[in-house]
């Protein structure tokens, strides 16, 4: 068979404007542009991208044109572009390899061969780290062909490396057909190992992501041959990172060690660290160190002060490298003390298998079974109304009038005896359904239940005679519009607010 070149590349992150730089952003796509270059001068077979191809499920219009122009290039070179879909790009449903597919730029991998001669191609997209124990391999049954090699694409970081969270080892054996060799992407490093006989190998990243990628970014270059496959590694020349370190010695000028250590090295255009270290009282200007070194030419200026633990370019990137991005949201999520229709919610729009134009109908549906299972009987209790005594006309229960001349009658005893004259101003009560005040006299000490029960009976006594004393055409006209209320009261159901519930 003749030779079959494959260009193994990924984790591109394309549009990623690390340290909010617009020039970085510019950075991945040159790296990203200079495999395509080396692809079209070595005249490849195919070029493989191992997932994240952008940095972000939403890129921007410019990232999306600007990575359609590289794929144009491909296409004009008849070089098929062959990819699967990483976990930073990853969408609901469509994804974004599927526009670029619609268009003819790029083929996804998946669990139909892809034919490059004697080569098959297969592809799995990333899969989060929960689901791993559930993946179906079922959906490659009776799709190997005669083909004399089988290649896997995937995404995910795998044992045997340390880091690894899915057993490569368990994907080779479950397969129904033989593997020669693993593609992966997800890992910036790049890494090649034997397992089973079975090539396993990262690319790495085409562009620095974090401070801690300092080894030389780079693609891979695979070759099938008659004799089996080789894999060698090919270096990208991107944006040199430069790392200063500056010891500090007890009583000395911070500053002029720091700026005298800065000019032993070549900072033009790099994305500069300055590392303080030694004697932590030593005091030292961020935003002059800043400015001297953009003097110099640095590109991006940054100080990591060990000492202390500052660092003015915190990298986000190093929080996010090795975690399943599912993870990290519910792990927040859980921390925002959500009722349980929210939780429900979340479940729902995060939920990859519910469609965009479902989600309206999946929560009606959904929140009307929650609300369902929810005991309404006497679980609202009633919300304290606050009256006062002297402007209500309605009349009370004894339990209540005597509750109030025992206050009355104890008010009375501790300044001396004596009563009032006419309607008591006292101060509201709280009452909870049906709301009622009252006014009236009583006085002397009350020592038997019967006795104060008797009072009772005398203030309501009083409180009867002094209404009907009044205007009887008005208290018919409010007795009667009060009767009228309580029995629309009295049919009217009793209203729930939702928001209590979710």
């Amino acid at each position: 068979m003749d030779d079959i070149r494959i260009i193994h590349t990924g984790d591109t992150h394309l549009g990623y404007r690390q340290y909010h730089s617009d020039v970085r952003r510019q950075d991945f796509f040159d790296a990203f542009s200079a495999v395509v270059d080396d692809a079209i001068s070595m005249d490849a077979d195919a070029v493989v991208h191992a997932g994240d191809l952008f940095d972000s499920r939403n890129p921007t219009l410019d990232d999306i044109l600007d990575a359609m122009g590289l794929f144009s290039r491909l296409k004009n070179a008849g070089i098929p572009l062959l990819a699967i879909v990483g976990n930073h790009e990853s969408k609901q449903s469509t994804q974004w390899l599927d526009l670029y597919g619609s268009l003819g730029l790029v083929t996804r991998l998946g669990a139909r061969a892809y034919r490059l001669g004697e080569v098959a191609l297969y592809g799995i997209d990333s899969v989060p780290k929960t689901k791993i124990p559930l993946f179906d391999y079922s959906v490659f049954r009776d799709k190997g062909t005669d083909a004399r090699y089988n290649l896997l694409v995937m995404h995910q970081l795998v044992k045997p490396f340390s880091f690894g969270e899915w057993d490569i080892k368990e994907v080779i054996d479950s397969l129904p057909f033989k593997l020669h060799a693993v593609l992966l992407g997800d890992n910036h490093k790049q890494e090649t190992v034997k397992v089973d006989g079975v090539w396993v190998t990262y690319s790495g990243s085409t562009e620095r992501n974090s401070t801690s990628e300092r080894e030389p970014r780079s693609y891979n270059i695979v070759t099938v041959r008659d004799s089996g496959i080789e894999i060698s590694k090919k270096v990208i020349p991107t944006r040199d990172f430069v790392f200063i370190p500056v010891t500090l010695a007890e009583g000395s000028d911070a500053h002029e060690e720091l700026f005298s250590r800065v000019m032993e090295y070549d900072i033009e255009g790099k994305v500069v660290f300055v590392e303080i270290s030694g004697d932590a009282r030593p005091k030292l200007d961020f935003s002059e160190t800043e400015r001297f070194l953009l003097s110099k030419g640095a590109l991006i200026p940054g100080i990591k002060d060990l000492r202390t633990g500052a660092d003015t370019l915190s990298d986000q990137a190093l929080k996010i490298t090795f975690c399943d991005p599912d993870d990290v949201v519910r792990g927040e999520i859980k921390k925002m003390d959500l009722t349980a229709g929210g939780l429900l919610l979340d479940d729902i729009i995060r939920d990859p298998l519910i469609v965009k134009t479902r989600v309206g109908d999946e929560t009606e549906a959904r929140l009307g079974q929650l609300l369902d299972d929810v005991d309404f009987s006497g679980s609202i209790p009633a919300r304290p109304v606050s009256v006062n005594v002297s402007h209500e006309t309605e009349e009370i229960d004894d339990d209540q009038l005597m509750k109030h001349a025992g206050q009355r009658e104890e008010k009375n005893v501790s300044s001396g005896g004596g009563s009032d004259e006419g309607i008591d101003d006292g101060p509201d009560m709280l009452v909870t359904e049906q709301p009622h005040a009252y006014s009236g006299e009583t006085s002397g000490e009350e020592t038997d239940p019967t006795e104060h029960k008797g009072a009772v009976s005398h203030e309501k006594e009083q409180i009867t005679g002094k209404k009907e004393g009044a205007d009887k055409a008005a208290v018919n006209e409010k007795e009667s519009s009060a009767e009228k209320k309580a029995g629309h009261d009295a049919a009217k159901p009793r209203q729930y607010n939702l928001g209590d519930y979710l």
